[in-house]
């Protein structure tokens, strides 16, 4: 789906990077660098989304770099593969805090992850981005240093609440993977069908991954023959929800996460994908900043959702350097009071780049970071404001979209 662009194009993305560097700031002989971490998931669970999120962080570090550095200091990054797994993660955060001294960790994706490490974090001063979406993450941040880049859990279920009612189902059945980003989920999803009429006619229940067999939990999850089942799940577990569901004979709509729905998903499945409904948060396509983010990631605009995570990690990076710019300090504290000023508030200068941030910055003027994943406006727990929702169905094996939210901000 993803398509390269042109030698010519990237050839001009590699000449605007040379100009900005033309006239940046140099660096500061001598000076420590600013350490970063980047922990994501490259493997596991979230191994479909961790590699572009890294590989975001690490395009804005070099344009950083190349640029003069911020505060005349080279900023240094240190990446960490998170196996979407929270022992792993734990370990991986340790490290980074106390060997590579970082003053934030940028990129993890589950939330069992993001809440894991959160103690070590908090315990250390050290700032979290994420894209994570359980609602424990803003109860569990005492220091009012993680920002989020995700729509927490129950916008996602009102969201694909609001999407499948469109299509005119009135009775659904509810079931999860039991963990950290699901629970809220159906909540929310069950509060919006029953307040706009419809009904939840099971009593909703969790499932643990890695069982070898999912009958029992799809025979209940069928029984009463509801109009449709809404599913929230990793791409592992569901895939065998999925095939027990088609194997029980049900002819009713099923509806998941896009997250668990991707190529591997499909590949397993085959033609039995057919049908089947996803949403998730997108990016907005159509903006500046997502433009550029193809741009930079060498990929060609084809109108369809490509990267939503790998957005986020250009916005998180993004983020950070320019409110340590702003707060011209390493503090975190500081940086973590800058991050609002430099994304959050009318009445600034719009810009849609690191580069065009630094540069407004240092021309004394206030800021507003518009990203390529939402318009990066938080709330004051350092949770994203909005995100655009898609409501896809699988129709001959390709993603097909069917249903779009936009976030009116």
């Amino acid at each position: 789906m993803n398509k390269l662009i042109t030698r010519r194009r990237a050839l001009q993305g590699t000449a605007a990077a040379f100009a900005a560097t033309a006239i940046a700031p140099k660096l500061v002989l001598g000076a420590d660098p600013i350490n970063v971490g980047s922990l994501t998931p490259n493997t596991g669970g979230g191994g479909p989304f961790g590699p572009n999120i890294a590989a975001a962080h690490r395009r804005v570090v070099e344009e950083v770099n190349a640029a003069g550095g911020v505060l005349g200091r080279e900023v240094q990054l240190t990446q960490e593969n998170s196996e979407t797994n929270p022992e792993t993660a734990v370990r991986a955060a340790d490290k980074l805090i106390n060997v590579n001294q970082v003053i934030g960790i940028l990129g993890t994706w589950s939330s069992s992850v993001t809440l894991g490490i959160m103690p070590k974090c908090q315990e250390a001063g050290v700032i979290q981005m994420c894209t994570s979406s359980s609602a424990d993450i803003p109860a569990k941040d005492e220091k009012g240093l993680v920002f989020n880049f995700q729509a927490l859990s129950p916008v996602w279920g009102d969201a694909i609440a609001d999407l499948a009612l469109r299509r005119g189902f009135k009775t659904f059945s509810l079931m999860a993977l039991n963990n950290d980003f699901t629970g809220s989920m159906i909540d929310a999803f069950a509060a919006k069908v029953k307040a706009k009429g419809a009904q939840v006619i099971n009593e909703p229940f969790f499932y643990n991954g890695g069982q070898s067999s999912y009958r029992t939990e799809v025979e209940q999850l069928i029984a009463g023959d509801p109009e449709a089942v809404f599913i929230p799940a990793y791409v592992t577990d569901f895939t065998a929800v999925y095939k027990e569901i088609f194997r029980s004979g049900y002819e009713g709509q099923v509806i998941s996460v896009s997250i668990a729905t991707g190529d591997k998903f499909k590949e397993a499945v085959g033609e039995a994908a057919n049908g089947l409904l996803h949403g998730v948060p997108v990016p907005p396509i159509g903006s500046k900043a997502y433009a550029m983010y193809l741009q930079e990631a060498g990929l060609e605009d084809t109108g369809e959702v490509q990267h939503p995570f790998g957005t986020a990690g250009r916005d998180q990076m993004s983020s950070l350097l320019l409110a340590v710019e702003k707060a011209g300090s390493t503090d975190t504290a500081k940086v973590a009071k800058a991050i609002w000023e430099v994304t959050t508030g009318p009445g600034k200068k719009e810009v849609f780049s690191v580069l065009e941030g630094l540069e407004a910055i240092r021309a004394g003027e206030e800021i507003n970071y518009s990203g390529a994943s939402s318009s990066v406006e938080f709330d004051n727990e350092g949770m994203v404001l909005g995100r655009d929702f898609q409501l896809t169905e699988v129709q001959d094996g390709k993603d097909v979209v069917v249903e779009r939210l936009e976030f009116k901000g």
